[in-house]
């Protein structure tokens, strides 16, 4: 004699807002970089870093953390600032390392994190992607140093 017991069946894309109980992972993208990127200009540049999400419902929230690491500042009193783009948009501005300041010259592995819960309301493809500038000083500012790796990990969950 066969049994199936089960204590509940979740729909294949996540339980619904309205359940109470939403928050289901639907689909998780993960990108990385690790190529050397160094630059002394105050406008944010591209590090290499993003990744692309297309969301199963419009009504869906997608967690996006991650960390830009290796970070190096060349100079005293300089250090460097990140931000999070959806697209074009920036949700998250100032990523701060917390380094540069007097007496962390040259200081490399430092690493910064950020986490965000985005409610993109599109089922069309959305590109998430991180960048960064020299935000003060005269320093070269350097992200994923001696390669290190920098990451962005997407969760697309039920609303």
């Amino acid at each position: 004699m066969s049994e199936l017991r089960t204590n509940r069946i979740v729909p294949r894309d996540g339980l619904t807002s309205g359940t109470g109980k939403g928050g289901g992972v639907i689909q998780v993208v993960y990108g990385f970089a690790t190529t050397q990127v160094s630059h002394t200009s105050t406008s944010f540049i591209d590090i290499g870093l993003s990744a692309t999400i297309t969301p199963t419902r419009s009504d869906s929230k997608i967690i996006v953390q991650g960390n830009i690491g290796g970070i190096e500042t060349s100079a005293d009193n300089n250090y460097g600032e990140g931000r999070l783009l959806r697209d074009s948009t920036e949700i998250i501005g100032e990523i701060d390392p917390g380094i540069g300041y007097t007496g962390d010259s040259n200081r490399a592995g430092t690493s910064s994190s950020y986490f965000i819960l985005d409610e993109p309301a599109t089922a069309s493809a959305i590109t998430y992607k991180v960048q960064f500038r020299n935000a003060g000083g005269s320093g070269t500012i350097t992200t994923q140093t001696n390669s290190s790796r920098s990451a962005i990990l997407l969760m697309e969950v039920s609303g």
